[in-house]
């Protein structure tokens, strides 16, 4: 999964102690997964938490869009030898917003308590037209660019459903078309058939609708204007 380096992260956190006991005590809290903060997709539903301790645990979503549904807790009989690798499932809900948000699932063992930290792009994982985002990736646009007399391009992505590929209202559908209009989860590339412009003065664009689930993303399709034929 594609990472984008935020200005700032929640590490969980890692907290061992031993004491002097003839039987000494082992505690820990270290979360393996994710570190130091996981990304997932607009459309994408569910991911994981893994996490190490000798201890019973509890956790908690700490923002509404983010839900524990497998492994919220679980009880052990404490012995200072087991150490407990502990998969904790949670969902999502579809971040139709379109801006990234971020959000956390509270873990609480012996004394300590720590965070699972994600961020929730507000967009799908379309590799071409490759987003145009901001430094923190807070919102995105999708523009592919094509020669003026480019007869093929081609759009790349990777769902996780089944989607559907259209028009968007309004669009120009007089120049461009596309060789698929659903699909199901996974990579997919769909060719894009361009007649090349004739016009020497003015540029044109259109507009398609990529839909997985809730979550819907414009694509711009630009096309610059033809270059004039020169004499000498």
């Amino acid at each position: 999964m594609k990472k984008v380096y935020f200005l700032s992260a929640i590490a969980a956190s890692i907290l061992l102690i031993s004491s002097c006991h003839k039987d000494p005590e082992n505690h820990l809290l270290n979360v393996v997964y994710p570190s130091p903060y996981g990304i997932v997709y607009a459309e994408q539903e569910l991911d994981s938490i893994i996490f190490e301790t000798f201890n019973s645990y509890t956790t908690e979503s700490q923002v509404d869009w983010i839900d524990v549904v497998a492994g919220a807790s679980h009880d052990v009989n404490y012995d200072y030898r087991n150490l407990y690798a502990f998969t904790t499932l949670v969902s999502f809900e579809p971040n139709t917003t379109g801006k990234t948000r971020v959000g956390a699932v509270r873990i609480d063992s012996y004394d300590y308590s720590t965070a699972a930290v994600f961020y929730q792009y507000g967009f799908m994982d379309i590799s071409r037209p490759e987003p145009t985002k901001t430094a923190v990736a807070d919102s995105v646009s999708f523009d592919l660019y094509v020669p003026f007399i480019a007869s093929v391009d081609s759009i790349c992505f990777n769902v996780s459903k089944s989607w559907e590929l259209s028009y968007a209202e309004g669009a120009d559908q007089s120049w461009a078309s596309f060789d698929l209009a659903q699909g199901e989860a996974g990579r997919s590339k769909v060719t894009l058939s361009v007649t090349p412009n004739p016009d020497t003065t003015n540029s044109r664009v259109t507009v398609l609708a990529l839909k997985c689930g809730e979550v819907t993303n414009l694509i711009n399709i630009r096309q610059g204007a033809a270059v004039k034929d020169t004499e000498e």
